[in-house]
């Protein structure tokens, strides 16, 4: 935590734990937010605004996540496929709207 100022620790569904920042969502959503916006576009500020957090804020994320790349990365990739599975779910009991 003092290589990281602004940034803790909370404990996710399961009892996993995730680095978060301290006055804002968990670091692998404002890292998802970075890869949302075009390379040439995005900066601290601009992310910042898109989400409502202070540049200060995205930065602490962004240094975690540099120092921390897979375990971001590896959320970033579960939330993903979640959302993959969902949606699969979600299409296949529309099927039955047909029938």
């Amino acid at each position: 935590m003092q290589a990281h100022p602004g940034i803790v620790f909370v404990t996710a569904e399961g009892g996993e734990r995730r680095a978060a920042l301290a006055v804002g969502p968990q670091v692998w959503t404002v890292a998802e937010a970075w890869l949302q916006h075009d390379k040439d576009k995005r900066t601290a500020a601009v992310v910042a605004d898109a989400i409502g957090l202070t540049t200060t804020d995205v930065e602490n994320a962004l240094a975690y996540w540099a120092d921390y790349r897979d375990e971001i990365d590896d959320l970033i990739a579960r939330h993903h496929a979640s959302q993959d599975d969902a949606l699969a779910a979600w299409e296949r009991r529309r099927t039955l709207d047909a029938v």
